[in-house]
């Protein structure tokens, strides 16, 4: 049994997206659709904004921030 994210909590926070235990992308979430499962990536580098979500088959896991780190 996994830990209930409350995927409401994780705007603003960086997270790794898996699919089929390969981890696909990571990056900041800007936004989220909690009653579809859904969260959008913000753009980064050459990635481009992106939607992920346990509907598209992806596990979304939060990157714990660094010790010491402020926001």
């Amino acid at each position: 049994m996994g830990v209930h994210i409350d995927w409401l909590d994780l705007v603003g926070s960086q997270v790794r997206v898996q699919k089929e235990g390969r981890t696909i992308r990571t990056g900041r979430v800007e936004d989220v659709a909690v009653s579809a499962g859904l969260l959008w990536l913000e753009a980064d580098g050459i990635e481009s904004r992106a939607l992920f979500g346990d509907a598209l088959g992806h596990k979304i896991l939060p990157v714990p921030e660094p010790v010491g780190s402020q926001p």
